[in-house]
């Protein structure tokens, strides 16, 4: 055999060419099929929604260092009222016109700042979801304009937290703090 019959010769490269292909192949087709089973290729993670609040003190007259937070849905995806929780510090049932708050009461305001008589509901007075009947969407859902009043002291610090309906997780979508905080 000669030399230059070495390089012309290349049978022994198409069946090395071909053996590595079909490796490769199979490690790719290996790897697609096991994320697929295990579930990595459909993890997106928990969609926590893009929302806007704002919240506003209110104090009320003869109740010194107390009042009402009003924390009202600004704009962005509604949510359903049940996966939205407000907790926090600074929650006041008792230093209100009606002593003890539930949920469905109201505080009497009467000021130089109010209409005399005026009344304020009351809607959250303790760590909870945002309640249903505060809610304008379809289905229960909080949207923009939707609101809740608070009765709080001065130096409260509230957070809004959303749960996702669909697995463990949660995030918090708003902080509010009184002036006094």
């Amino acid at each position: 055999m000669h030399i230059t019959g070495l390089l012309s010769d290349d049978d022994a490269v198409s069946p090395v060419i071909g053996v590595v292909l079909m490796v490769a192949i199979t490690v790719i087709l290996a790897a697609v099929i096991a994320s697929l089973v295990l579930g990595y290729g459909n993890q997106t993670g928990p969609q926590t929604p893009t929302t806007s609040f704002d919240d506003e003190y209110t104090p009320v007259p003869d109740h010194a260092g107390s009042g009402y937070a009003t924390i009202s849905h600004r704009g962005g995806d509604s949510i359903d009222f049940d996966a939205l929780y407000v907790r926090g510090s600074g929650f006041n049932a008792s230093d209100t016109a009606h002593g003890n708050v539930q949920s469905s009461d109201s505080l009497d305001v009467q000021d130089e700042f109010y209409e005399d008589g005026e009344t304020v509901g009351l809607h959250v007075n303790e760590t909870g979801f945002w309640p249903a009947d505060r809610t304008s969407g379809e289905e229960s859902r909080i949207v923009t304009e939707d609101s809740i009043n608070v009765p709080v002291d001065r130096d409260y610090e509230l957070t809004l937290v959303y749960r996702s309906p669909h697995d463990e997780s949660s995030s918090v979508v708003y902080t509010a703090e009184g002036p006094g905080a």
